[in-house]
C-alpha cells in the first residue's frame, strides 16, 4: 500500500496530458506539453524508482526550461508543465542537498512564476503558481529529512543489535571460555590422570554448550528474534550455578515467597559474570560465599551479595565490559550494583526492587 500510494503522482499525468491536447491553441503549447511528456517523464519515473541516479534531475530541468518557452510563446497555460515540474521540484527538495541543487530548483520555480504571469490574469496565475511550488518544495524537503530519519533509525538499530550480540557473547560464551582455560591450566599442570580426564571431560561439556550458544545467537540474528529467553525463573538456578563452581562455593537463600519473576534472570546473569570474574582473576580455589536476603533497610528490595576470598591466581585481567553489561541489566530493573574490595577478598552487591520502574502497586 505504501509503495502504491508513493506512486499517485502519476494519476494526474494523463488527465493533464488529454486536457492541454483538447484545449491547446496553437501549436508551441501542444509541442511543449508532448515535449515535457516525452523527454521529462521518463526520467522522472526512473529517478523515483531508483533506477536513474537523482543528479539527472538537471536534464529534467533543462527539458522543463524549453516546454516553458514553447508555453510563453503560446501566452496560455500547460498543466502537463506545470505538474511535472511540481514533481521536479519535490524531488529536489528530497535529493538535492547541494547548493547547485538549490540553484536549480530557484531557476526552474521563477521560470514558472514567470510563465504563468504572462498569461492573461497574470498576477492571479503568478501568486497560485507561486503558492503550489512552496507547497511542492516543501513536500520534498519533508521527504528527505524523513529519510535522514530512517537512514539514522538503522543505524541506531544496527548499533543496538552489535550491542546485544557483544552482550550476549560476553555473558554465556566468555563464562564458558573462562572455564575451559582455566581447566586446560590445571589439566596441564597436573600428573594424575584421573584428574585429567575429568577435566577434559568437562572441556568438551562446556565446549558444547558454547557452541550451542554460538548457534542460538545466529540463528535469533537471522530471524530478528528478542534478546534471549531468560535462563533462571527462580532460585534454584542460582544454586545451581553455585554447585557448578566448585566445593569451595557456598550459598545462602533466605527470601521467602517472590511473585517477581524478572529478578532471577539478572541476579542469574550478575552470579555469573561475578563467578567468571572469581576464576579469571582469583582462581577456581577461591573461596566464595553467595547471600540473597530481603533487604533490611528498604521493603520489597532484594540483595545479593558475591564475596570471594584469595586464591591462587586466576589467568588475567578483563575488559569490563562484564560488569558494564551487569549495571545495564540491573537498571532497566531500577536496582543498582557495587563491587569492589571488602576484608581481604571482593564483593559484588546487587539490590533490586520487587516491582519494576514505573509501577504504580
Amino acid at each position: 500500500m505504501r509503495r502504491l500510494i508513493a506512486w499517485l503522482w502519476l494519476i494526474p499525468v494523463p488527465l493533464t496530458f488529454g486536457f492541454d491536447l483538447l484545449t491547446g491553441t496553437g501549436w508551441p503549447v501542444i509541442a511543449g506539453t508532448v515535449l515535457a511528456a516525452a523527454a521529462v517523464l521518463p526520467i522522472l519515473v526512473r529517478i523515483h524508482a531508483g533506477r536513474t541516479p537523482s543528479r539527472a534531475l538537471w536534464i529534467a530541468v533543462l527539458g522543463l526550461l524549453v516546454s516553458l518557452g514553447f508555453v510563453a510563446i503560446a501566452a496560455t497555460l500547460s498543466l502537463t508543465v506545470l505538474w511535472l515540474s511540481l514533481i521536479t521540484l519535490a524531488l529536489l527538495g528530497r535529493f538535492g542537498a547541494r547548493p547547485r541543487a538549490s540553484v536549480t530548483m530557484a531557476v526552474l520555480a521563477l521560470a514558472n512564476i514567470t510563465v504563468a504571469g504572462m498569461l492573461p490574469d497574470g498576477l492571479i496565475f503568478g501568486l497560485v503558481s507561486t503558492i503550489v511550488i512552496i507547497v511542492a518544495i516543501s513536500i520534498g524537503l519533508m521527504q528527505r529529512f524523513t529519510d535522514r530519519s530512517l537512514v539514522e533509525r538503522r543505524a541506531t538499530a544496527a548499533e543496538a543489535e552489535r550491542r546485544r550480540i557483544a552482550t550476549e557473547l560476553h555473558d554465556v560464551i566468555a563464562h564458558e571460555i573462562t572455564g575451559i582455560v582455566v581447566l586446560a591450566q590445571a589439566a596441564g599442570r597436573s600428573d594424575n590422570a584421573q584428574l585429567t580426564s575429568t577435566a577434559l571431560g568437562r572441556i568438551e561439556a562446556s565446549g558444547t554448550r558454547a557452541l550451542d550458544e554460538i548457534r542460538r545467537l545466529v540463528s535469533e540474528t537471522r530471524t530478528e528474534a528478542a534478546s534471549r529467553t531468560p535462563i533462571a525463573d527462580g532460585p534454584q538456578a542460582l544454586r545451581d550455578r553455585v554447585e557448578s563452581f566448585g566445593d569451595r562455593a557456598q550459598i545462602a537463600i533466605d527470601v521467602g515467597a517472590i511473585d517477581d519473576e524478572a529478578v532471577w534472570p539478572v541476579l542469574d546473569r550478575v552470579l555469573v559474570e561475578t563467578l567468571t570474574n572469581v576464576r579469571r582473576h582469583a582462581g577456581p580455589d577461591a573461596p566464595v560465599t553467595v547471600q540473597v536476603t530481603a533487604s533490611e533497610d528498604a521493603p520489597r528490595t532484594l540483595q545479593m551479595s558475591v564475596r570471594n576470598g584469595p586464591g591462587t591466581g586466576g589467568i588475567g585481567t578483563g575488559s569490563g565490559t562484564g560488569l558494564s553489561s551487569l549495571r545495564e541489566r540491573v537498571s532497566h530493573l531500577g536496582g543498582t550494583i557495587e563491587a569492589g574490595p571488602e576484608r581481604d577478598g571482593w564483593t559484588v552487591r546487587t539490590c533490586l526492587p520487587l516491582t519494576t520502574k514505573g509501577d504504580d502497586r
